[in-house]
């Protein structure tokens, strides 16, 4: 046979968690109420039960009640709750110096005005009621002020005070944990929001820029097709060649942006980012569109952070892919490594006015916008505008101060003299 204590069960946790919910879901007013029947059950029991050895007087019973009544407010105006106690108390004690049957429920009173009312509330109610009340034992009742049942009835009345004034002060603490972690978790989910508003806007400038340069090759490639088509078939074939391409890059590099926006648990890999050990394949996927790139590098490329390496890369696609959009057809590349910052600098010529200031660039200017955003994130400056004919875009980048690591791309060998700062290569499309 078990003899071991059966434990709740699940079901059973979960009716006294639906029957504790029901019950805090009750008006304030409705619960206390209930209490109030609760404590004037547990002390006019005895008097039913037996009335023989706890005698009561009309008076005490009428006392009783009222000051039940009175803790129907306890919690919501505590201060009335005790006014209502203590006149209960003191007009019972008038009458009839042995009815005490209202002081438990002033004891209850007096608790509830240290927990839930304001301190000097606490403290006018505590007053009030030890003298109020020990002084008509005193007075109305002829009993000894330095008795036992007066001292009595003063520490009781203090007990209660102090403890209803510790029970509201933990109150008060647990309320105030719980506002601090409600604030702490609000302003997670704001930094939260933030960081993803952050990450959208940096993927829309990466998905600008792929597209626009990409497009942009695709749009002159697809028209010298065309124009070439019947005379130059051969000539319209390559050009259609690039733009398959074109399509090809811009898809994979479409799909490795938009794989960042997965959810954490999918699988997969996204490609690295591009930077500036990747700049040979841009001039060169460039130069095959038909825009002619004069490379200038001064100074020793050298390993730098992520985000100021895809920069780089991403300033010169977008310059170079609106000197082929609204140029002549040649762009100026100046990229010079120093020894604090790296200065990247496009030059194009702009058509209709040579030498007199050149024409508007038109477009919806995004990709300007786009690129301020980009190196204004790693602290940089961007100039754009015309200048003597040509369409210059200069961005100055700052390198944190690092050892240098000199980077040398893997598809392009290394130059002599590379390691001195000031040898200068030139690069010239043929």
């Amino acid at each position: 046979m078990d003899l071991a204590p059966s434990r709740p069960t699940g079901t059973s946790r979960a009716r006294v968690a639906r029957a504790t919910a029901r019950w805090k879901g009750l008006p304030l007013l409705v619960r206390d109420a209930v209490g109030a029947v609760v404590v004037l059950v547990v002390f006019a029991t005895p008097q039913v039960v037996a009335p023989e050895r706890y005698p009561s007087t009309v008076v005490s019973v009428v006392a009783l009640v009222v000051a039940c009544g009175g803790l129907v407010w306890r919690r919501t105006r505590p201060l009335l709750a005790v006014g209502v106690v203590l006149v209960a108390m003191v007009g019972s004690a008038a009458i009839d110096a042995d009815s005490s049957l209202a002081f438990g429920p002033g004891l209850v009173a007096i608790y509830s005005v240290a927990a839930y009312a304001g301190r000097r509330e606490a403290v006018l109610a505590t007053v009030a009621t030890v003298v109020a009340y020990p002084a008509v034992l005193v007075l109305v009742g002829g009993l000894d002020p330095t008795g036992s049942y007066v001292v009595l009835v003063v520490v009781l009345i203090v007990l209660a005070a102090a403890l209803g004034a510790a029970i509201g002060a933990q109150r008060a603490v647990v309320s105030a944990a719980r506002d601090r972690a409600a604030r702490a978790e609000e302003s997670r989910e704001a930094e939260a929001a933030r960081r993803v508003t952050q990450e959208r806007l940096r993927i829309a400038r990466e998905l600008h820029d792929v597209v626009a340069h990409h497009v942009a090759v695709i749009s002159v490639q697809a028209g010298a097709a065309e124009a070439l088509f019947d005379k130059r078939p051969d000539m319209a074939r390559e050009a259609i060649g690039h733009v398959r391409d074109a399509g090809e890059r811009v898809l994979s590099e479409m799909s490795s942006l938009l794989h960042l926006l997965r959810d954490d648990d999918e699988p997969g890999d996204a490609a690295p980012a591009p930077g500036v050990a990747d700049l040979p394949g841009l001039l060169d996927e460039v130069r095959a569109t038909g825009l002619e790139v004069v490379e200038r590098t001064t100074g020793a490329p050298r390993r730098l952070p992520p985000v100021l390496d895809l920069t780089v890369y991403r300033v010169v696609q977008e310059a170079l892919t609106n000197a082929h959009r609204h140029g002549t057809g040649r762009a100026d590349l100046s990229v010079v490594h120093g020894d604090g910052s790296v200065v990247v600098e496009v030059v194009n010529p702009l058509p209709g006015h040579p030498g007199q200031g050149g024409a508007a660039v038109h477009g919806s200017s995004l990709g300007l916008v786009g690129l301020r955003e980009r190196v204004a994130a790693v602290g940089g400056s961007v100039e754009a505008g015309s200048r003597d004919g040509s369409w210059v875009v200069r961005a100055s980048l700052p390198v944190p101060a690092v050892p240098a690591v000199p980077l040398v791309p893997a598809d392009r060998p290394v130059r002599a003299g590379a390691d001195d700062p000031a040898q200068s290569s030139s690069q010239e499309a043929p």
